[in-house]
C-alpha cells in the first residue's frame, strides 16, 4: 500500500479505504494493514479524481433539476408500481367476483341460517349435490374450449389527454349530467381545466386537480363508451393511473378536488363487481365529507354555494353506502343519527314524471340514479331487519317492524305517478308491457321489488329460525310468501323484457338482483315440483338463461365476456337441476 497524493492538496493520503470508512487510524503496514488483515479484505487506497468547483448558482440549478426529476417520478405512475384492479375480462377474476356476489345472495349468504337447508333440499329433490367448486371448474373448462384465443387485457396506467378531458366536460355540461351524477359543479370544471393546463397551481394543488380530472375522464368515457367521441378512450388505464395517487389524495382530508377524485374512483370501481374495494374508497370519501361538514345542512367553514355542492356529494355517497350495506350485509359507513337527512331543496319531486322518462331537465335539478328515499328505506331495512341486533329481536317486535316497513314502502310507491308505479303482480298479465321509461325509472322499479323481497323474506326467515330451540315453529304469513315470490318473478321478468338493462360492462350492477331472485325461485320450485307454478317458473329460469346466451353471442370484442358466460352457465345448472326435481317417495 503506497501513499497517494491528496488531489485537494495538503498531506499525502496514507489511510486505506477500510480505515477511512471506519474513521480509524491506519498503521500503513505492507502488504496490508492490521484492520484489513483481520477483516480478510484487500488493503488498498482508491484514488479520487480532482473535483471541479462549481459556483453557488450552478449548484442551486442542479439541486432544482434533481427536485424536479423527483417530482416527475412521484407524479408519473410506472407500469410496475403494483397498482391493480380486478379485471372481469379475466375469467378467474370474474369467477371470484361472481362467487362473492353469490355468497351474499339469498340462502347462500354466510349470515343466512338456511344454507344447510338449501343444500339438503337440492340433494334430496334432485339426487345431485349443489357443488360450486365443480361448477367453477366445468365452466372454466367450457370457456377455455369455446374461446381459446380470447386473451385477458394488459392494463398499464395512463394519463388522459387534455383534449379528451375537454370533450368530457363539454358533454357533461351540455347534457346537465350533474343532475344524475353530481361529480363536480359544471361551472367549476372549466376553471379546473384552465388551471391545470396553465400549470398555475402549486405542486400539491396540481396533483389534486390532475387526479380529479383524469378520474372524471375515466368515468365519462366508461359510461359513454358507445359514443364516437369517447370510443378511443382507455378508462381502465386512466383510473389505474389515478389510483397510484391515492396515498397523496387521502393526505388532503379537506381538499374538495381530492374528495371528488376518490368518490369518482369509488363510483367507477364498484360497478365492475369489486364491491369491497368500492367500500374502502367510499369509506375515505365519507370521512372527507365529514371533515368538510357535508353531513350537516348548514355550512360551517364553506360558502353556501360550495356547501350546496358538498351536500349533493353527501347524498351520492349516502345512496351508495346504503346499497352496499344491503348487498354485503355489513353495517353502513354513515350513521343516520349523526347526519341531517333533509333531502336537497332542488331534489326532484316524487310526483314528477322526470323521475321516469328521458326529458330535458331544468338546470340545478338533482335526480340521482335512483330515488334517494329508497336509500333512506334501505338504511331502516338494515337496522330493523338485517343487522345482528335486529335478528335477535323477539318475534312480535320483528313482525311489528315488518308491517311498519311494508307500510313505508307502500307509501313511497303511492307517491309516484300512477302510470309509472311498480306492480309486483304485473307478470301475471301475459299482455303486460314494460313502460318506455328511463334507466332511472327502471332502477326505481327494480329497487322497489328488491325492498319488497327483503321485507317479506324477513317474515319467512323468522318462521324458520325456531327449529332446535325448543320453541314451536310458526308458519310464515301466507301473504308474505305470496308477495315475496311475486317480487322475485317480477324482477326476472323485468330483465327479460328490457334486454338492454343487462350489458357486458354493467352486469355486476344487477348481479345481486339477478342471483338472489333465481336462487329464491329455484329453491321454491324444489320445495314442491308438483306445484301449478313449477313449469312457468322453469320457463322463467330458462328465459333468463337464454338472455345471457344472446348476450354472449352478441358480446363485442374487448368487452368482458367471462361474467356473461358464468351467469349463463349458472342458470343452465339451475335449469338442469330443476328438471330433475322429484318429491321423495314418502311424500
Amino acid at each position: 500500500m503506497e501513499p497517494r497524493p491528496n488531489p485537494r492538496g495538503g498531506r499525502l493520503r496514507t489511510a486505506c479505504d477500510l480505515c477511512r470508512h471506519k474513521k480509524i487510524s491506519c498503521d500503513g503496514e505492507k502488504p496490508a494493514c492490521e484492520t484489513c488483515r483481520l477483516a480478510g479484505v484487500p488493503c488498498q487506497i482508491t484514488p479520487q479524481g480532482p473535483s471541479e468547483k462549481k459556483s453557488m448558482r450552478e449548484q442551486l440549478a442542479e439541486a432544482r433539476a434533481r427536485i424536479h426529476e423527483m417530482e416527475e417520478r412521484t407524479a408519473t405512475p410506472q407500469p410496475n408500481i403494483g397498482v391493480h384492479i380486478r379485471d372481469p375480462a379475466n375469467f378467474d377474476e370474474a369467477m371470484d367476483i361472481f362467487m362473492w356476489h353469490l355468497a351474499c345472495a339469498g340462502p347462500l349468504s354466510p349470515s343466512s341460517s338456511r344454507g344447510e337447508a338449501f343444500l339438503s333440499t337440492v340433494y334430496s329433490r334432485t339426487g345431485q349435490a349443489f357443488d360450486l367448486n365443480v361448477f367453477a371448474t366445468r365452466t372454466r373448462e367450457a370457456y377455455m374450449a369455446k374461446h381459446p384465443n380470447r386473451a385477458s387485457r394488459t392494463l398499464i396506467p395512463k394519463w388522459s389527454g387534455i383534449d379528451l378531458t375537454k370533450k368530457c366536460i363539454e358533454h357533461y355540461t351540455s347534457q346537465w349530467l350533474y343532475a344524475v351524477f353530481p361529480i363536480a359543479k359544471p361551472s367549476r370544471l372549466q376553471t379546473l381545466l384552465d388551471e391545470y393546463s396553465s400549470q398555475s397551481l402549486g405542486r400539491r394543488g396540481h396533483t389534486m386537480v390532475k387526479a380529479f380530472l383524469v378520474a372524471f375522464t375515466a368515468f365519462m368515457t366508461q359510461i359513454h363508451r358507445h359514443l364516437p367521441a369517447f370510443a378511443d378512450g382507455e378508462p381502465d388505464c386512466y383510473i389505474l393511473a389515478v389510483l397510484s395517487l391515492l396515498p397523496q389524495l387521502i393526505l388532503e382530508p379537506r381538499n374538495v378536488e381530492a374528495l371528488q377524485a376518490v368518490m369518482v374512483m369509488a363510483q367507477y370501481i364498484t360497478p365492475t363487481g369489486q364491491t369491497e374495494a368500492g367500500q374502502l374508497l367510499l369509506g375515505v370519501s365519507v370521512r372527507m365529507l365529514y371533515n368538510l361538514g357535508a353531513h350537516r345542512v348548514h355550512p360551517t367553514t364553506t360558502s353556501a354555494e360550495e356547501h350546496s355542492h358538498l351536500r349533493a356529494l353527501f347524498w351520492a355517497c349516502y345512496g351508495m353506502d346504503k346499497e352496499m350495506s344491503i348487498r354485503s350485509l355489513q353495517p353502513p359507513l354513515i350513521n343516520d343519527a349523526e347526519c341531517d337527512l333533509d333531502l336537497p331543496p332542488n331534489y326532484i319531486q316524487s310526483a314528477s314524471v322526470h323521475q321516469f322518462v328521458d326529458q330535458a331537465l331544468p338546470e340545478d335539478i338533482l335526480l340521482y340514479p335512483s330515488d334517494l328515499r329508497f336509500a333512506q328505506l334501505k338504511s331502516r331495512l338494515y337496522t330493523h331487519l338485517l343487522s345482528p341486533t335486529a335478528r335477535a329481536l323477539p318475534e312480535p317486535r320483528r313482525l311489528e317492524f315488518i308491517r311498519q316497513l311494508d307500510h313505508e314502502l307502500a307509501e313511497l310507491k303511492a307517491s309516484f305517478p300512477a302510470h309509472f308505479q311498480p306492480d309486483p303482480t304485473a307478470y301475471l298479465n301475459p299482455n303486460y308491457k314494460v313502460h318506455d321509461i328511463s334507466l332511472r325509472g327502471m332502477n326505481i322499479h327494480l329497487e322497489y321489488y328488491y325492498c319488497l323481497r327483503i321485507i317479506h323474506e324477513a317474515s319467512i326467515v323468522s318462521s324458520m329460525a325456531y327449529p332446535g330451540t325448543g320453541h314451536p315453529q310458526p308458519q310464515p304469513l301466507a301473504s308474505s310468501v305470496e308477495l315475496y315470490y311475486h317480487a322475485v318473478r317480477s324482477t326476472l321478468l323485468y330483465f327479460i323484457r328490457v334486454e338492454g338493462l343487462v350489458q357486458a360492462p354493467t352486469v355486476w350492477i344487477h348481479a345481486q338482483f339477478i342471483l338472489s331472485s333465481v336462487t329464491a325461485l329455484f329453491w321454491n320450485m324444489l320445495h314442491d315440483p308438483t306445484a301449478a307454478t313449477f313449469h312457468s317458473d322453469l320457463r322463467l329460469l330458462h328465459d333468463m338463461k337464454a338472455l345471457f346466451t344472446r348476450l354472449c353471442e352478441n358480446c363485442w370484442e374487448g368487452a368482458p365476456l367471462p361474467p356473461l358466460f358464468i351467469f349463463e352457465g349458472f342458470l343452465e345448472m339451475l335449469c338442469d337441476l330443476a328438471r330433475r326435481a322429484r318429491l321423495p317417495p314418502t311424500q
